[in-house]
């Protein structure tokens, strides 16, 4: 009996360490944070998809940085990424703005795509160079081994309403064009430059760089 619950015992033991090591390696080099200040500026600059530890990695440096200085700049360049990894960098956001001065850049050559966009959409101010590149499209759930889960037409459209309502109707965008990306987007993939979301007055960007 005794030598079962050990056989037992090694066995869970290597389930743990097996699934703590794919946990890693689906995770790994996901994205990186790197910090840096600018006169009374603080930015934070994620390269790479909105996936974890994104949240935690920010949280780090907000808690670092928040009584050394009152203005943080979120740059970003990004794919997009898991919507609820995604949520929880919008709920430490919007936390930090309360005490805090936030703003978000996507430079010259870079990206924010699909989860990215609600993301930029905290800063209060949104800078980007004129050839920065912005997409839009329906939220996608994914299986573990990375292939997409279609399921039905009207589970995808409840989850896209949910996505649309939770960061993009109360955000800086404007109401119409707001309401014309909801009829664009549907099945397709919206490209969109810093300069066209300026010229659209999409109220996405506020200043080109």
């Amino acid at each position: 009996m005794k030598t079962n619950r050990l056989v037992l015992l090694g066995l869970v033991v290597v389930a743990v360490f097996m699934g703590w090591r794919l946990y890693e390696q689906k995770h790994a080099d996901t994205g990186q944070l790197t910090v840096r200040q600018n006169g009374e500026t603080v930015i934070l600059a994620w390269t790479g998809q909105v996936e974890l530890p994104m949240h935690t990695l920010l949280l780090r440096a907000f808690e670092e940085w928040r009584n050394r200085s009152r203005h943080f700049l979120l740059q970003l360049n990004s794919p997009g990424g898991s919507v609820r990894e995604g949520g929880d960098v919008v709920e430490l956001l919007q936390r930090i703005k309360l005490t805090h001065r936030l703003d978000t850049y996507v430079a010259s050559r870079n990206i924010c795509m699909s989860m990215c966009v609600p993301i930029f959409l905290q800063g209060s101010k949104r800078f980007a160079a004129p050839d920065a590149r912005f997409m839009f499209h329906e939220p996608k759930r994914f299986y573990d081994d990375g292939s997409e889960a279609k399921g039905f037409s009207f589970e995808r459209k409840a989850l896209t309403q949910r996505f649309f309502s939770r960061y993009f109707v109360n955000s800086p965008m404007d109401a119409n064009w707001r309401v014309q990306l909801e009829k664009d987007w549907i099945g397709k993939d919206i490209f969109k430059s810093g300069k066209q979301l300026v010229e659209e007055n999409s109220g996405i960007v506020t200043n080109l760089e």
